[in-house]
């Protein structure tokens, strides 16, 4: 799609001006850690802690698992269950992965969009999507959507490296290529749907047999994986047969009403309709309007052979959004609204495309402004100038949010240092036995021990339930009530302790009032 050249790519091109590039992306990525890193998200007691608990058992077969599909993503679990070696079931464990790989996905789109279009694509494109609240979130949490994105995104940005003959030692990029696609089909199993972009970059630019080099690796990881799972669960396709059965899997009613027996059209707005819900939402329905509208550009370019190669590597991200888009709409509802195979009302199931479209929607607002503006430096400035604009406007969205819509710098979500003031109070206090509810109780474990993992409190903690109640002289823990930072601890906690008995004593209250403990009188 990006040129017709027969040729393979077979030395490495002079490339002079690389060095500003790399320097400009490792500063931009450090000061994306940072960022990360100042605002960890709170731990979740659903998917997110039976992520930690399968890494706990690996890889072992689980004695009593929840849900099978959580298990059997071993792209997830292993590297958490090698960090959880060194540093236990503790901070550092849950947020190792995610963090590191959400830094690849940001380093990933700035290269994709330097070596494509130049650096302020590449910075501003990195810097949106880097700044869009799900993805701040998503980036330190314990949950495969992202990082399996990072892997494939990485993949695509060694492809166009090993494409415009960038890199030396081809054939071991190209292994390791072949890797990074692999790993992100253990992690998440439907990001192979966006897996055709690699070969179609690399179409015409390699040898005959150096596809093999790339093929090798992600066949090796398929027959791996069958070999694992029929050792440890008798059934080869464990993993295919328990992710073809997600839409299956037993919903509240309210929660089985937003993606069951839907009209078509829902079905087929689903994307966008989710992104409405954004802080951030013009910037990216934009961003998104833009690749699509330059998808349809291209195509008509290309039938006409008039297209231009600025404007057929944009057709590339539109390539890539709908390699994914189709099968997950077809497979979310519209082939049996009665029981789609997946729940796309979850965001996290489309962070596969967002690099996609934020790249997509930068690069061709970019041609556009140059292709309508004088050529020469004018043009270049005034592309920056607008393209500018629409990259900060939609990163201020998504930080501070809008009339009616506050940005995820608000949220208690990353705001909240509630459970390691728990934890202190925990170290210097008497307690011998805390009562918490059932969502808290999957998640508090993490707090018992330092961030690195050294145990600061050796007491026992107990669920609370209706019919099991904590004697005078312990203690009992609620957090998070009426606020998002963990929202199923605050229901869980309001269900089974409605009220406070006046009797019991208040003996500590975290600075942002989210958590409180009292000793029962």
């Amino acid at each position: 799609m990006l040129d017709t050249a027969p040729e393979p790519v077979t030395e490495r091109r002079g490339t002079p001006s690389w060095r500003p590039a790399v320097v400009l992306g490792a500063v931009l990525t450090l000061l994306y850690a940072v960022l990360l890193l100042c605002d960890l998200s709170v731990p979740q007691p659903v998917d997110h802690s039976r992520y930690m608990d399968a890494a706990r058992s690996f890889p072992s077969r689980p004695k009593d698992p929840i849900f099978d599909h959580q298990y059997l993503r071993i792209g997830l679990t292993g590297p958490t269950a090698l960090v959880m070696k060194v540093f236990g079931y503790s901070e550092v464990t849950y947020h190792a992965f995610p963090v590191a790989a959400a830094l690849l996905l940001f380093a990933s789109v700035y290269a994709i969009g330097c070596m494509l279009f130049g650096r302020l694509v590449g910075a501003l494109s990195a810097g949106v999507l880097g700044c869009v609240g799900i993805v701040v979130v998503a980036g330190t949490e314990l949950l495969p959507d992202l990082p399996a994105t990072a892997l494939f995104t990485a993949a695509v940005a060694l492809t166009i490296a090993v494409r415009e003959g960038l890199l030396p030692w081809r054939r071991l990029w190209l292994v390791v290529i072949g890797v990074l696609m692999g790993w992100s089909y253990l992690t998440r199993e439907f990001i192979v749907f966006v897996w055709p972009l690699v070969p179609a970059l690399l179409w015409r630019r390699i040898g005959r047999w150096d596809w093999l080099w790339g093929l090798v690796p992600v066949a090796l990881t398929g027959i791996g994986e069958t070999a694992l799972n029929a050792h440890l669960y008798g059934d080869p396709l464990a993993r295919l047969h328990a992710g073809s059965g997600l839409g299956d899997l037993p919903s509240r009613p309210e929660v089985a009403r937003t993606f069951h027996n839907l009209p078509l059209w829902v079905y087929l707005w689903r994307l966008p309709q989710q992104l409405g819900h954004l802080a951030e939402a013009p910037g990216m329905l934009l961003l998104l309007a833009l690749t699509l509208a330059a998808g349809v550009y291209v195509v008509v370019r290309l039938v006409r052979r008039t297209s231009t190669l600025p404007e057929r590597r944009v057709g590339v991200f539109a390539l890539w959004l709908m390699l994914l888009w189709v099968p997950l709409t077809l497979e979310g509802g519209v082939l049996n609204p009665a029981h789609p195979k997946l729940r796309l009302q979850l965001l996290r199931y489309w962070y596969p495309i967002f690099p996609a479209f934020v790249l997509g929607g930068v690069a061709a607002l970019w041609v556009a402004v140059r292709a309508l503006r004088p050529a020469g430096r004018r043009g270049a400035l005034a592309a920056g100038a607008v393209v500018s604009c629409v990259a900060v406007a939609t990163a201020a969205f998504a930080v501070v949010g809008r009339p009616g819509m506050p940005g995820w710098a608000g949220s208690d979500r990353v705001r909240s240092d509630a459970l390691p003031e728990f934890r202190s109070w925990l170290a210097r206090s008497q307690a011998r036995t805390v009562w918490v509810d059932a969502k808290l109780f999957r998640i508090l474990p993490i707090y018992f021990v330092t961030s690195t993992g050294h145990r600061v409190w050796r007491g026992h903690m107990r669920p609370m339930t209706a019919s099991a109640r904590p004697p005078s002289g312990d203690y009992v823990v609620v957090y998070s009530v009426g606020s998002d930072a963990c929202p199923r601890c605050g229901d869980a906690a309001r269900a089974v302790l409605p009220t406070v008995p006046s009797i019991w004593r208040p003996v500590m209250t975290s600075h942002d009032r989210l958590l409180h403990v009292w000793q029962v009188a």
